[in-house]
């Protein structure tokens, strides 16, 4: 059997806790059931609704989200929506679970720890926004050509203990022949906000760095992107959208509408030129010009980190297992159902078409 990290399960069990004794199985008041619904209009009374929604972080990475919001795909739908950026998986989670968020994005992982608990009311992922890791090394010497290899007593730079991108990390490492921690120093006490300022200030011969980080380091000039860890891992269950059970239960139409608003956002980002849709992200990246936009979109475009709709594969929940079962993260092998509920983006789909 596997063993995890033993601080991450006392922390999810607390979080069930939690969210038992906050909201008893209820769903959010936001979106509780009304008289009249359908998933076929974008608001069967005129009436809007909102939806709390709560994102691990804010970067490009998610565009296909921003789009939705900058090009009203949401308020075609009748979704008036609130985001806020939680700043870390564990945070996010905290909302759903105690009733101060309806939707939250964040790796599908979070809700197999949550499940595995079996709590009252189960997280669900109902629709994914992206399908691989968009993370980048960044080097501080340019590293041509570049092979993983190469790394070999490097000090890597790592992403926070237990969470997917660490563990996507070490997947790759591991399958170039490379342990971290004997083969390369393995770097984990800097926080996500402080890895491309620590790194800048000379910690580490190499970083792992989400956008707008890595490209800001390479416009300084203190960092070079050497390669992508998503084409690397192959495609996962990585950053998804989840609810409680019960709020997708109550009002499934909310679901649908937000799954298809998210799906025109994702066939927009795969269907037009970074500069395009660099234009239409600008709003939500005030601090980041225009070609730099663009310039992240084309890498990440590159890297096929975009999902190109929001249908959660099985076999991509099945391979995000097997990456927790190799890090020591998974302590029991709980069946699709149990996680997820790929009807909400079925019928999203099916109503595009």
């Amino acid at each position: 059997m596997f063993r995890p990290f033993r601080f991450a399960w006392l922390f999810l069990a607390a979080l069930v806790l939690l969210g038992t004794a906050c909201t008893a199985g209820a769903p959010s008041e936001n979106i509780a059931p009304h008289s009249q619904s359908s998933s076929k209009t974008s608001s069967p009374s005129g009436e809007r609704t909102k939806i709390r929604l709560y994102e691990v972080t804010h970067s490009p990475f998610y565009a296909p989200q921003y789009v939705a919001l900058a090009l009203g795909y949401f308020a075609e739908e009748g979704l008036d929506i609130e985001l806020v950026d939680g700043k870390g998986g564990d945070k996010v989670t905290t909302a759903l679970l105690s009733g101060n968020a309806d939707v939250i994005l964040v790796g599908a992982e979070m809700a197999v720890y949550v499940n595995a608990q079996n709590p009252q009311d189960p997280m669900v992922v109902f629709a994914r926004l992206t399908k691989r890791d968009g993370s980048f090394l960044v080097s501080r010497t340019p590293m041509e050509p570049f092979r993983w290899e190469d790394l070999r007593g490097k000090k890597f730079l790592a992403q926070r203990k237990g969470g997917m991108p660490d563990m996507i990390a070490r997947h790759v490492l591991r399958k170039h022949g490379l342990e971290p921690g004997r083969d390369l120093e393995y770097l984990q006490h800097v926080d996500y906000a402080n890895l491309a300022p620590a790194f800048a200030s000379g910690t580490g011969d190499v970083v792992q760095l989400f956008e707008p980080f890595a490209s800001t380091l390479v416009r300084e000039g203190k960092g070079y992107v050497v390669a992508g860890f998503g084409p690397e891992s192959g495609d996962v269950l990585y950053t998804s959208y989840h609810a409680r059970k019960s709020s997708v239960e109550a009002r499934r139409d909310v679901f649908v509408r937000f799954a298809r608003a998210i799906a025109r956002g994702q066939d927009y980002v795969r269907s037009h030129a970074p500069e395009e849709v660099a234009r239409v992200l600008r709003d939500a990246f005030p601090g980041v010009d225009e070609p730099t936009l663009a310039e992240i979109v084309r890498r990440l475009q590159g890297a096929d980190v975009f999902g190109a709709d929001p249908l959660p594969p099985r076999e991509d929940y099945e391979r995000t297992l097997d990456i927790l079962a190799e890090n020591g993260m998974l302590s029991a092998r709980l069946p699709y159902e149990a996680v997820v509920d790929p009807s909400i983006a079925e019928e999203a789909m099916r109503s595009l078409r």
